[in-house]
């Protein structure tokens, strides 16, 4: 872990405060310590009680407020730019984010040794995680994406411990640790409904309980907070409009040209990628892939969503949310339309996310083989953990752009399956030499 810190250290960058997400966190952070309620809105006075991202990171942005002087002078003039506020402001929340990257690598040293059979399982799980750099630079802004990874490595070891321990109380914080882990990232309420229903066609009359423990916990946690927005918006939803205009910027790439495609692999290639796909192609087909670029497939994604509501809202008389869903409905129609189109550029979108491994070389093949030989050998815990890998490369294909960074949750799975694949022939001759 030291060696992990001293890596990271030079490589937190810093906060951007009045850019992307951060803004949206800090603000909602700030009405929880100020107001007392949740609020997805700008910092604006009277603040008003709303639908805003997931609840789980600005809880510990607010928490943070709190305990550190320094970050409670956090204002509204703050996130009117990157430099508004001194950077020493944020010090303490980044450093909140990289004491949680430490806590996943214990947590894959302990899942790993669990799994594996072996010390050196964990050690490699571990290593894995802790010395990915290219994941773990940018660590300093306040993303949510930290403390993400952090919940699934906890969540997976409660899963693994509870599958060998079998003991209610075990099972039902397996179901807390999914539940958290959902109200930070709510593209993993699928999941872990699709993986509750899987294990209990699998599993047998104890197995079944602790499903049912599980469920339990994780209903009463998830359900209260969409109970919450139904309450404040009439939506039972987990998060705002967030997910349309997900699919949104998605549904875009169905449209890409032959030539557009075969550039995606190339300029969605870590490092050299996009010099080289200007190189190779017409500045027509490379520049629509620019994130900054008018009527390119982002702009035209994310933009154009809100663009789409607003129009609608104006022409229809609507209100938000009779808005949204003619506009999600719309997207979803497009893309049922041209649904080859939509498989055909899942490939592409899978590769673009990839590259936020600074291993994926070896842990990609590593992912497979395990998943391979746990299925083979009908290891459920072992399938079951190493699922949320291969979801996470999926979903966010499917309903996103896929950034790089939204397969920073696809690490803890990718680090097991590379120590278990690396670590389990020579555990299962130690558990032969072991006399019983």
């Amino acid at each position: 872990m030291l060696c992990s810190l001293l890596l990271c250290a030079g490589r937190g960058g810093r906060v951007a405060a009045a850019h992307g997400d951060v803004p949206e966190y800090l603000a909602t952070a700030y009405h929880m310590v100020h107001d007392q309620l949740y609020s997805g809105r700008k910092l604006s006075r009277p603040p008003e009680a709303s639908l805003g991202r997931e609840p789980a990171y600005p809880l510990l942005l607010a928490g943070l407020m709190l305990a550190d002087p320094g970050f409670a002078q956090f204002g509204p003039t703050c996130v009117t730019a990157d430099d508004a506020c001194p950077a020493r402001t944020y010090r303490t929340a980044s450093l909140a984010n990289l004491a949680l990257i430490e806590l996943a690598g214990l947590a894959m040293f302990l899942l790993g040794r669990l799994v594996c059979g072996t010390p050196a399982g964990g050690l490699v799980a571990s290593v894995y995680l802790l010395l990915n750099m290219t994941a773990n630079k940018g660590w300093a802004d306040l993303m949510s994406d930290r403390l993400a990874v952090a919940l699934l490595a906890l969540a997976m070891l409660a899963l693994a411990c509870a599958w060998r321990g079998r003991r209610m109380s075990q099972w039902a914080l397996t179901g807390a640790a999914f539940a958290a882990l959902t109200l930070t990232k709510a593209l993993f309420f699928p999941f872990c409904v699709l993986a509750w229903v899987a294990a209990s066609a699998i599993g047998r009359r104890r197995a079944l309980a602790g499903a049912g423990a599980v469920a339990l916990s994780y209903a009463v946690i998830v359900g209260g907070w969409a109970a919450r927005n139904a309450a404040v918006s009439g939506e039972w939803r987990l998060t705002d409009s967030r997910s349309g205009i997900a699919l949104s910027t998605r549904e875009v790439f169905d449209g890409m040209t032959p030539a557009q495609y075969a550039a995606s692999f190339v300029y969605w290639t870590r490092g050299f990628g996009p010099g080289l796909a200007r190189h190779l192609f017409v500045p027509d087909t490379v520049a629509p892939f620019d994130l900054d670029r008018p009527g390119g497939f982002y702009d035209r994604g994310q933009n154009g969503y809100a663009r789409k509501v607003n129009a609608l809202r104006q022409a229809g008389h609507l209100d938000y949310w009779a808005a949204v869903k003619i506009v999600d409905a719309g997207v979803v129609q497009a893309i049922c339309r041209r649904w080859v189109a939509y498989l055909i550029t899942m490939p592409p979108l899978i590769y673009r996310g990839l590259w936020e491994d600074e291993f994926i070389l070896l842990g990609l093949p590593c992912l497979v083989v395990a998943v391979w030989r746990a299925w083979r050998g009908r290891d459920w815990l072992v399938l079951l953990l190493l699922s949320t890998g291969v979801f996470n490369l999926l979903a966010y294909a499917a309903v996103s752009l896929n950034i790089p960074r939204y397969q920073l949750t696809a690490l803890p799975a990718i680090a097991l399956g590379v120590g278990w694949v690396l670590t389990h022939h020579s555990a299962r001759q130690h558990a032969v030499a072991v006399p019983v």
